[in-house]
């Protein structure tokens, strides 16, 4: 979500100075140019990329999946836009600033997220034993604001424990309650079949035309599965206010469907 700042944030101006770096080596694990140069120390790794209008600064570490992106105008070198990824999505709040230095618009990428992030994390590892902050771990993260599904969910990909080279353990959650809508393996190089997410899809259009089929007929009426899953609670319900037995109530309706 994007939000013009009315009243402008005092922010420290920035400058870019390749002088910072100066105690960094070259990466050799990645080519350096002119125009991009990847440099590391101890477990940190930067990239900064260098055009005409700007200078780009990824900032990432070998330990954890975040990466801090800074951009700078090429001509005065002073920030000008700043966000936070995590797993390649946007988090936190990116924000943009004006020429000297005020923050001038915000957008806020955690909004959608009832079930935050740090709340996922705790999940995973809970349940699963995995820390999702630990690059180490090969896990994958991703989510979105779903308009199939008209809500905002996370996929987690987790490296299987029972056959790490072969298949992966995937994870549909709801990002608003935290409920796993959906979980399977799949196998790593199966370019055949539908992902995850589509199988999930698949099984909801399935679920929705059992639910609206034919299911069986009562007193002359025919009943859809989902109106018949309606009536048998309704039934119960007014049978709990005058009940004398759970055993009758259902003696009851299979002798009614019998007849």
């Amino acid at each position: 979500m994007t939000k013009k700042v009315n009243q402008q944030k005092t922010h420290k101006m920035e400058y870019f100075t390749i002088e910072k770096y100066k105690d960094w080596e070259i990466d050799t694990d990645h080519s350096s140019s002119e125009n991009r140069k990847f440099l590391k120390k101890d477990n940190e790794r930067v990239q900064i990329l260098f055009d005409t209008e700007d200078i780009q600064v990824e900032r990432t570490s070998i330990l954890n999946p975040y990466k801090k992106v800074q951009v700078f105008r090429s001509s005065t070198k002073n920030l000008y836009a700043e966000g936070i990824e995590f797993y390649q999505i946007w988090i936190g709040i990116d924000k943009d600033y004006d020429e000297v230095g005020k923050v001038i618009e915000e957008r806020d990428n955690d909004k959608p997220y009832i079930f935050s992030l740090q709340q996922l994390i705790e999940k995973i590892k809970k349940e699963q034993d995995i820390d999702l902050e630990d690059l180490t771990k090969k896990s994958i993260v991703d989510r979105r604001e779903d308009t199939a599904l008209q809500k905002p969910i996370y996929e987690v990909h987790l490296e299987s424990k029972k056959s790490p080279d072969y298949q992966t353990d995937y994870f549909l959650i709801d990002g608003i309650t935290g409920e796993v809508l959906f979980e399977t393996i799949y196998f790593n190089r199966d370019e055949k079949s539908p992902t995850p997410y589509y199988q999930y899809l698949r099984l909801l259009k399935n679920k929705e035309i059992e639910d609206n089929s034919y299911y069986k007929s009562y007193k002359g009426k025919d009943y859809t599965k989902k109106e018949w899953e309606a009536f048998e609670e309704e039934w119960y319900r007014d049978f709990e206010e005058k009940k004398e037995g759970r055993n009758f109530f259902w003696d009851n309706i299979f002798k009614k469907l019998n007849e």
